[in-house]
Order: C-alpha cells, then sequence, then structure tokens
C-alpha cells in the first residue's frame, strides 16, 4: 500500500469515529440531572406547594381516637378522670400542668388531657411545639367552686362567698378579672381593692400553683392567678383578711377536712364525689378539657 492509499484511509476512519461520537451523544440521557429540562410527563415529583401528610396525635379527630393513647395528667383532676374513663388508656398523673407538658415534648405520652384556660398556658409557653386539638375531651362542660369546710361554719361561708360574688359581678371587678387572666386584654385594669378596717378574721386559702391562669407563681415565688384575686376581693368584700397555702391538688380536700384550711380556690370542679366532703358556693367559672398534642414537622 502506497503512502497516498494510506493517508485517504486513515482520513476516512477519523471522520466516521468523529460521526458515532456525535450520534452517541445525541441519543443518550444525561444522569447528572439538568434544572433545565422537562419532568417526563408521567412524574410524580411533588410541587413546592404540596405538604405533607399530618399523622399521629395531629390528626385526631375525635375523642374515638384516643383510645389506647397514653395520657399526661395533672394529678386529681377532672383531666385525670376524664382521661382514665377512654378505653384502654395509660394515664400517667403528674403535679404539675408543666411536668405534663414535658412528658409530652419528650415523647413519653401522646397527648395532655386539662382544662382549657390551664391548657392555653401550655400552648402559649411552647408554640412552636404545642397546639390544641379542636374538639374537647368531654362534651359536658365543669363549673369551678369554692370549696369551704363540710359543717356549719363552711356552710355559712359558703353563703358570704356567694354574696359576694354577686357584688363583684355588679361592679364590674370580675369582669375586669377575666379580661386580665382569661382574655389577656393588654389594657385590662383592676379596681383598687378595699382596705379592711376592722376584720372579722383571717381566712386560709388552700390552692395549687400549678394552674395557670387561674393560681401559679410570680418569679419570685408569689401565688397569683386568677383565683387568687378573685379571692382577695372577696374577702375584701366579706370584711376579712387573707392568707393562701399553697399545696399537691390532691392534698387540698383532706387539708379542708382536717381544718388547716377554710376554703379551696384552686380551678375545682364542683361534682357529686367532692360534695359528701365539702361544701360548695356556686359556681363562677365554666371550663371544659382540651386535648394538647405535639404540633406536626414542618
Amino acid at each position: 500500500m502506497n503512502m497516498k492509499t494510506w493517508k485517504k484511509i486513515l482520513a476516512f476512519a477519523l471522520a466516521a469515529g468523529m460521526s458515532l461520537s456525535l450520534l452517541a451523544g445525541c441519543g443518550t440521557t444525561s444522569t447528572g440531572g439538568d434544572s433545565n429540562s422537562p419532568a417526563p410527563s408521567g412524574s410524580t415529583a411533588p410541587s413546592e406547594s404540596q405538604t405533607a401528610e399530618v399523622t399521629g396525635p395531629a390528626a385526631w379527630t375525635s375523642v374515638d381516637d384516643l383510645k389506647g393513647a397514653k395520657i399526661a395528667v395533672q394529678e386529681g383532676t377532672t383531666g385525670n378522670d376524664v382521661a382514665s374513663a377512654i378505653e384502654g388508656t395509660e394515664v400517667s398523673a403528674f403535679k404539675a400542668a408543666t411536668a405534663c407538658a414535658m412528658e409530652l415534648m419528650n415523647g413519653r405520652v401522646d397527648c395532655v388531657v386539662i382544662d382549657s384556660n390551664p391548657a392555653q398556658a401550655l400552648v402559649n409557653a411552647n408554640p412552636d411545639k404545642l397546639m390544641i386539638l379542636d374538639f374537647p375531651a368531654s362534651e359536658e362542660n365543669e363549673t369551678y367552686a369554692i370549696a369551704t369546710q363540710k359543717n356549719d361554719e363552711g356552710a355559712a361561708l359558703a353563703e358570704e362567698f356567694n354574696a359576694a360574688m354577686v357584688t363583684l359581678k355588679e361592679n364590674g371587678t370580675f369582669d375586669a378579672l377575666v379580661a386580665k387572666y382569661i382574655s389577656k386584654e393588654e389594657d385590662a385594669t383592676l379596681p383598687e381593692l378595699k382596705t379592711v378596717e376592722n376584720p372579722k378574721g383571717t381566712l386560709v386559702m388552700g390552692t395549687n400553683c400549678e394552674f395557670e391562669p387561674f393560681e401559679y407563681l410570680t418569679s419570685d415565688g408569689t401565688p397569683t392567678g386568677f383565683d387568687v384575686d378573685f379571692v382577695k376581693y372577696l374577702c375584701a368584700e366579706m370584711g376579712y383578711e387573707v392568707t393562701i397555702e399553697n399545696m399537691d391538688f390532691d392534698a387540698l380536700i383532706p387539708a379542708l377536712q382536717s381544718g388547716r384550711i377554710d376554703f379551696i380556690a384552686a380551678g375545682l370542679t364542683r361534682n357529686e364525689e367532692r360534695e359528701k366532703n365539702a361544701n360548695f358556693t356556686d359556681g363562677y367559672y365554666e371550663a371544659t378539657q382540651s386535648i394538647v398534642v405535639l404540633k406536626p414537622e414542618a
């Protein structure tokens, strides 16, 4: 083969190789993912507007969904009774509402069952983690009342409280307390507390300062809240001075029975079982049992 023929063969081979390379490039799909390439017509990739499906307790729609759940409650409360009555539940009782919230946030329980206003206080303290379901744990409303000793003196004291309650509702004090502690109105102000010139005596109030906004402790350990201020106005109207003893919720009725305290104001629900051991005033506030759960992950 002469040199001229060899050069022609080499040129032909090079041209053929380049053509094959171009054809191969046009006929293959990049595996690196081209952001400018359209998705296949049958693609099921989610759009940015789609959100993950809510599951778990946050997706519950009725009390039936709580069957078999692990529930945290405050010991001795109506929430304790309501949760225990739900089929198959595992109920853990704690001294403080905040302890219930910690159990929930640590994943040891599925939910917390507690009165509506304390439930909202827990959510307000942990807005990024907790939420309240839009149905109650019980269809029955509960009524808070003040409990007095189960004797004639206790019955008479309850009537004094009732008369003072009427006065505070008529003069706007009760509504002012609701505005400050329940509605959380920024411009809410309370009327000046009446000075008791010649007190009839000193009454001892028993409470559990773990039930915000009704009773809780300030940063310096002073009892405050709706019930605390309500009682101060009531006792001033009745002509008494008042002192406050903070104790575990389930110790309140025994303390009343023993005479250690004169009355209980602690977001206490009036019911038949408690009426066996105490006299009660008329109701002053109605509440429901709420269900607090973890917010679904974003």
